[in-house]
C-alpha cells in the first residue's frame, strides 16, 4: 500500500505543473481526460494511479455547486497520512450527513482557507466534481485559492464525487431528512463499508 501511495503522489506531482499552469489560464478541466497521462515535450507523464480508498476524502473536499458557490467538509478521521493495510480504491463509507457540507461563496474564499487549512499538517485537499468538465468560475477561483496556501507537503487532487457525496447533496438540496445510513440503497460496487462502522437503528 506504500507503494501505491507513493506511485500516487509521483504521478500526481508530475501532472499537476502542466494541470496548474491551463487552470490558471481558465481553460475547461477534463477529468476523465487528465487521468489517461500527458505527453510533454519529450517526456511521457503516466496517467495518474487510482485514489486509494482510504484517502478519497483528504483532510479537506470541496464539492463544485454552482458556478460561484461550492460545499465544503472536512474529514477528521483520517489522522496523519502514512500508509494503510489495505490496497483497494473503493471510496470507504465516512457517515457524510447533509448537515456536514457548508456551503462557501467565491467572494469569501481567501478567508474561508486561511482559516481552515493548517500549518502543522499536510492538507490533502479534494476538489470534487458530479460533472466530468470543469469550467466555472467557482471552479477557477478555488484551484487559485488552494495553490495560494499550498505548502510542499500539501497536495490537491481533482475528482468525480463518490456515491456517498452524491447521495447526501440529493437530501442537502432538496431538504429532505436524511434517512438512517442502513436504509438507503447502496452499490456496494461503488463504497466500502469498514467493519468497525455500525448502523445507528431509527429509534421505534
Amino acid at each position: 500500500m506504500a507503494r501505491i501511495f507513493v506511485g500516487f503522489m509521483i504521478c500526481f506531482l508530475l501532472l499537476n505543473c502542466s494541470k496548474k499552469q491551463d487552470i490558471e489560464k481558465n481553460i475547461p478541466y477534463i477529468i476523465s481526460k487528465e487521468s489517461k497521462g500527458k505527453i510533454t515535450g519529450n517526456d511521457t507523464i503516466p496517467p495518474t494511479p487510482p485514489i486509494p480508498g482510504w484517502l478519497v476524502y483528504g483532510t479537506n473536499t470541496f464539492i463544485i455547486n454552482t458556478d460561484s458557490t461550492a460545499y465544503y467538509f472536512q474529514n477528521k478521521g483520517i489522522g496523519f497520512i502514512c500508509g494503510t493495510p489495505n490496497a483497494d480504491t473503493i471510496p470507504y463509507f465516512i457517515n457524510l450527513q447533509p448537515k456536514d457540507l457548508i456551503q462557501i461563496s467565491n467572494k469569501n474564499l481567501y478567508e474561508f482557507i486561511k482559516l481552515n487549512y493548517k500549518d502543522n499538517f499536510r492538507n490533502a485537499t479534494f476538489i470534487a466534481s458530479e460533472s466530468d468538465t470543469l469550467k466555472s468560475k467557482m471552479f477557477f477561483d478555488l484551484f487559485k485559492s488552494l495553490n495560494y496556501f499550498k505548502r510542499d507537503r500539501d497536495f490537491i487532487a481533482i475528482r468525480r464525487t463518490t456515491q456517498e457525496e452524491d447521495t447526501v447533496l440529493k437530501y442537502k438540496r432538496g431538504n429532505e431528512s436524511y434517512y438512517p445510513s442502513e436504509h438507503i440503497k447502496w452499490d456496494k460496487t461503488k463504497i466500502k463499508f469498514p467493519e468497525f462502522v455500525k448502523f445507528v437503528k431509527k429509534p421505534k
